[in-house]
């Protein structure tokens, strides 16, 4: 007799009584090749211990033919992360603390713009680490890394071409008016798929806003970038271009406010946008041509 399905909205329920087998059958054979059913079934046995009942909080599709569930406990002190296919397969199933941190209660004294003109996906952003994978993180926990979509996909043509992505060599604009305090113009942009950890920000900006608030725009073009430091910019001035630098496997725009000039050792700041509510993950949201 063939085992029923585990529908995407019943994994909560099936994953709290315990039917991890069950669970395990419907995942992918890449995800068997990594973990084993005895490994698997140890691990969520472990994790849902005491864990109680887990809740579907957050639900998106980010590429075609896959979407991701968020499932929180009772308690919200885990969380699992599950992506199906569109054929109801279980291609990945992720464990974690389930964190919130009170510097979510504040945002940026000033207000900031997107940095970028038409219309861009949010690709990781939100006070969530299912929605962002900055947000463990102090020094860029509300930060942003917006795309380019056409079509539902990033790209179009040969994926090992960085010209395919909708991204790559798209204006980038001011987020606000300030003083430029870092600019690095001078990293290669990565082939897709190669990111460069040597150099995380790859081409970056740094601009000072007053108040202690400085924002960074990181991942872009080589030789793109119009301004120098010691610079003033007026907020939406064109400023560089996205581009494939840094750490960055897939052209992308990286953009966080923080209170200090230092990447490192600053803390990221929860930013208050001018005109639109605060993006997050899976938003399409649109960028004021510039004047």
């Amino acid at each position: 007799m063939a085992q029923k399905s585990v529908f995407p909205e019943e994994f909560g329920y099936y994953f709290s009584e315990g039917s991890f087998e069950r669970i395990y059958n419907q995942t992918v054979q890449g995800f068997k090749l990594q973990m084993g059913i005895d490994t698997f079934v140890e691990a969520a046995r472990e994790f849902n211990h005491d864990s109680g009942d887990f809740n579907l909080k957050h639900s998106n599709q980010l590429e075609p033919g896959i979407k991701r569930y968020q499932w929180v406990n009772t308690e919200e002190t885990r969380m699992i992360t599950v992506a199906y296919s569109s054929n109801g397969e279980i291609i990945g199933i992720q464990f974690d603390n389930y964190e919130k941190f009170t510097t979510d209660r504040g945002t940026s004294i000033n207000t900031y713009r997107l940095p970028f003109e038409g219309e861009w996906f949010v690709l990781w952003g939100g006070n969530d680490a299912f929605l962002n994978y900055h947000y463990p993180y102090a020094h860029q926990r509300y930060a942003y890394d917006f795309i380019r979509k056409a079509g539902g996909t990033a790209f179009e043509g040969d994926v090992e071409m960085l010209e395919a992505y909708h991204a790559f060599g798209s204006e980038v604009v001011a987020p606000r008016s300030g003083e430029v305090v870092k600019v690095v113009n001078d990293v290669e942009d990565n082939l897709p798929g190669y990111p460069n950890m040597t150099v995380p920000e790859g081409n970056h900006i740094i601009i000072s806003h007053g108040y202690g608030e400085y924002s960074l725009l990181a991942h872009l073009r080589k030789n793109s970038i119009t301004v120098a430091e010691g610079d003033t910019v007026k907020t939406g001035a064109r400023i560089a271009q996205c581009g494939n630098s840094g750490a960055s496997d897939t052209p992308h725009l990286h953009f966080h406010v923080m209170d200090s000039r230092d990447p490192y050792s600053s803390r990221s700041i929860r930013i208050q946008f001018a005109e639109l509510r605060e993006p997050r993950q899976g938003d399409t949201v649109k960028g004021r041509s510039w004047q």
